[in-house]
């Protein structure tokens, strides 16, 4: 059984609202379309932001997975063990809340409604690019 769940959240028929007719339709579409740019620039800046904050989280915690190693190769070291064993641990926590938000904005994006911009993808282009000839001479 095919789903169709799936077209019941499509921003895509502007040209079948009806509008009132003081409001200017060109306008309106407009607007439509630069607060859905918008929110689609806004949701692309919190993907950066968590991806930065995650790869930062994850730089951290393979340094102290690096410095614990070092400890226990030198055993002499008790106080600092304790104290990179509680770094460790609040590592662990962080990078737990980073994957949290990573499923959050997994789920956002899922319920998006599709709209023009992001309801197709080019399969392939007809562009072509120019390639450089290699002559190999004997000389």
């Amino acid at each position: 059984m095919v789903d169709y769940s799936v077209w019941d959240h499509i921003e895509v028929s502007d040209d079948e609202d009806d509008t009132h007719p003081n409001i200017d339709t060109a306008s309106l579409f407009r607007w439509r379309h630069q607060a859905r740019v918008e929110r689609m620039e806004q949701i692309e800046k919190e993907k950066e932001e968590l991806q930065k904050g995650a790869n930062e989280c994850k730089k951290k915690l393979l340094e102290c997975q690096k410095k614990m190693k070092e400890l226990e190769v030198q055993e002499s070291a008790k106080p600092d063990s304790l104290k990179l064993k509680e770094e460790l641990e609040q590592l662990k926590k962080e990078e737990k809340k980073w994957q949290k938000k990573e499923e959050e904005l997994k789920k956002k994006e899922k319920t998006m409604p599709w709209n023009v911009d992001t309801l197709s993808k080019e399969g392939f282009s007809k562009e072509k690019k120019e390639r450089k000839c290699v002559i190999h001479c004997k000389g």
